[in-house]
Order: structure tokens, then sequence, then C-alpha cells
């Protein structure tokens, strides 16, 4: 059974100072993230972890994992290949698909048109652009039913079997192959840590690497950027001693949140 899982490494905003981001928004360009370290989202670490455990559990499956974007991502697919992965793929390309899910969709559909997937695995969304489009408009591309929203998923050829967190509550569906799947992380499945001799075998793995054509890419422009202030809310608790302090902090705040 062919796996293909679909990443997308994105900037550590966190690394980011304060005055980074008030002068980002005098201009349309956003902060400056080439230099961020680079990491894959929740989401995907939770994908790829379920895959791997999958095969470990006894499933016969190939894994490729494939990105679209620059050459940053090669750490990441070098790291996909000491887990495992038998293939790697990179579409390179350096424009800003942060807002472009049908553009990474249709990219994705026409190397599958020389490559085949019975399951295409996804994250719900991405931290950047968070427009969590890409794996529906994948699968209308395909013509393949999509299960989003799923926490778990198990193989049982010629089905997968999903649980999918529901307003409602948790949902368990069996569809037949092909389909995508959009994971969503639960924090109850974690990434394997690779060995040393994988991590040096990995460095000289092979590594497909594909240019995209800038001219399908869609431009699109950001008018305005605002920072929103970020305030903490908080109660001065005024006492003459520490006593006092203690004791007002007990029936005004604590004694409440105690109650049995």
């Amino acid at each position: 059974m062919n796996i293909l899982l679909a990443f997308k490494p994105e900037p550590d905003a966190s690394m980011l100072a304060e005055k980074d981001w008030q002068a980002a928004t005098l201009s349309t360009c956003g902060p400056d993230v080439s230099l961020l370290r680079n990491a894959i989202g929740a989401d995907e670490q939770a994908a790829a972890a379920q895959l791997l455990a999958l095969r470990g559990a006894g499933c016969e499956m190939t894994l490729t994992a494939l990105n679209i974007g620059d050459k940053r991502a090669l750490h990441w697919l070098r790291y996909f290949a000491a887990l495992g992965f038998e293939q790697s793929v990179l579409l390179e390309t350096m424009a800003d698909l942060r807002f472009a899910p049908e553009f990474i969709a249709r990219q994705i559909v026409d190397w599958l048109r020389h490559h085949s997937a019975d399951v295409i695995v996804t994250g719900c969304q991405s931290s950047e652009g968070q427009n969590g489009q890409t794996a529906f408009m994948l699968a209308e591309m395909l013509a393949r039913p999509c299960l989003t929203q799923v926490e778990r998923f198990t193989l049982e050829p010629p089905f997968v079997v999903a649980e999918q967190r529901t307003t409602t509550g948790l949902r368990r569906c069996r569809v037949r192959l092909p389909a995508v799947i959009a994971v969503k992380q639960c924090g109850e499945v974690a990434l394997p840590v690779s060995g040393m001799r994988q991590r040096l075998a990995a460095a000289k793995a092979e590594i497909t690497r594909q240019n995209v054509s800038c001219d399908a890419i869609p431009n699109v422009l950001c008018q305005r950027l605002t920072r929103p202030a970020q305030r903490r809310c908080a109660t001065i608790i005024d006492g003459a001693t520490a006593e006092e302090k203690a004791q007002l902090l007990w029936k005004n705040y604590l004694r409440q949140r105690m109650q049995p």
C-alpha cells in the first residue's frame, strides 16, 4: 500500500521579538522569517507518528514524504527518511504559499499523475495560513472522499477506519480506499526518535527535487497588517499586611474555586 504524507514546515514565529512584530505593521511585507528555524506542524507530526505506529504493528506500506517549498525543507525530508520513509520529494519554489491552498493541491495532483498513492495524509491546517482548505481541494480534484478532524486511523485494506472529533463527540467511519485523511493532533501520539545510524544513512538518502512553475502561483496581495494588543487582566490586592492580603486572596478568589 502506497501512502503519501504531505507536510509543510513553518517558521517558528515565537522566536521573533516584540519589536519585530511592531515593525511589521508599518508595511505589508510581514516580519522577516527567512532566518527562523522551521518546524513541522503538530498535525503533521501526529499523522507521521500514526503511520509509523501502523507499520510497527505489521501493516505493510510504502511511505512517501512530500513538501512544496524551498530547500529549508530538506532537513525534514531527511528526518522522515531516518524514521523509515522510503521516498522523499521536494517540489521547489520560492513563492509565498501561505494563502494558496488551491495551488498546493494542484501541484500534489500533478505529481500523483506519475505516481500512485492509496492514501494521502495531511494536517488539518497550518499555523500560518490556517485556511484548512488544502485537503478538501485535493480530494475534490482527485474525486476521493475526504476525512477531516481525524484523531486516529487504522488501515484495513481495502478500507480505512478513522475516528473523527465532531461537535457532538467522537465519530467512527469506515471508508473504502483511496481516500484523503486530514489529521488533527490530539496529544496522544509522538514521533519516535531516530538513532545516529539512521540519521547518518538519511544524510545520504536520495531526495527527488522538482521545480514548480512560478507562472501558476497566485499573486496574493496583503492590504494591511495589524498587531493585536495582548494584555492580561489583573486584580491588585490591597492590604496593610501580608496576612490581610492572604485573607483577601482566599476570600475573593481561592475559596470559590476550591468548592467540592
